[in-house]
């Protein structure tokens, strides 16, 4: 009877790996969209893909929930008086046909998240020259810089004046 407890917490484990791959290929796949609306400046798609990215973020956390709830089930059945939740930890105390399937699953888990840490970083190094491009094409038609803020002799914070350079307001 308690190996089929096992059998079955394994089967839960593998089935809960198996969501998790696919709903991290779905965020790599995301993260890729969203480099491509960060080069091609479509905000109102860059903000659908946020949104996107947000939710299969929440579905992660859910699942990573529940991979560890797994875990820490089969450290018991097997007697393994460790509250780690490392999959890689359990691995070396289960026997085969899950032991390589397992063993596969969290290798390409592992592969997915450094691919979608890839485009982040990208992503992260795309998002900040467009910040610092757009902060000089601000600095380039206004005389005064943004940082001259000032306080006054209330103590209330002065906002600096954008004195226009190429536009007129008025025009």
């Amino acid at each position: 009877m308690e190996q089929n407890i096992l059998k079955n917490l394994l089967q839960n484990l593998s089935e809960t790996l198996d969501k998790m791959i696919l709903t991290y290929k779905d965020i790599f796949l995301t993260a890729q969209e969203k480099q491509e609306h960060i080069i091609s400046g479509n905000i109102d798609k860059l903000e659908s893909v946020i949104y996107q990215e947000r939710n299969l973020a929440e579905t992660i956390l859910l699942l990573e929930e529940k991979r560890r709830y797994i875990l820490r089930t089969i450290n018991k059945a097997l007697g393994i008086n460790s509250e780690s939740t490392k999959l890689s930890n359990m691995i070396e105390h289960i026997q085969e046909p899950y032991k390589s399937s397992i063993k596969e699953q969290f290798d390409i888990i592992v592969e997915i998240i450094t691919k979608v840490e890839e485009v982040n970083k990208s992503n992260t190094t795309l998002t900040k020259y467009s910040l610092e491009y757009i902060n000089n094409l601000i600095k380039s038609i206004c005389t005064e810089s943004l940082n001259d803020s000032t306080y006054q002799q209330s103590g209330k914070f002065k906002e600096p004046e954008l004195h226009r350079l190429m536009f007129e307001i008025n025009a």
